[in-house]
């Protein structure tokens, strides 16, 4: 069975996200690390962990990404 073609705003709008996931993936963890730096008097260690750990997870999101480019957008 056939899909039916997608329109342009909702292709533009799925990468988006993708993208903005990404993005907070790569961002988020060392932010949290800074966060707990303050906290617990920890520097620089629990933020190094958080850019380590987003660094990983945003690359292997990248990666999969890249294997499957045509995903479809998500249904309504």
């Amino acid at each position: 069975m056939a899909r039916p073609p997608s329109s342009p705003l909702a292709v533009g709008v799925a990468w988006a996200y993708r993208l903005m996931a990404v993005s907070l993936e790569f961002c988020v963890p060392a932010l949290v690390g800074y966060f707990l730096d303050q906290r617990l008097g920890a520097s620089p260690w629990l933020t190094v962990v958080g850019a380590v750990l987003g660094l990983g997870v945003g690359l292997y999101h990248l990666v999969r990404m890249a294997e499957t480019p045509n995903l479809p957008p998500p249904q309504a």
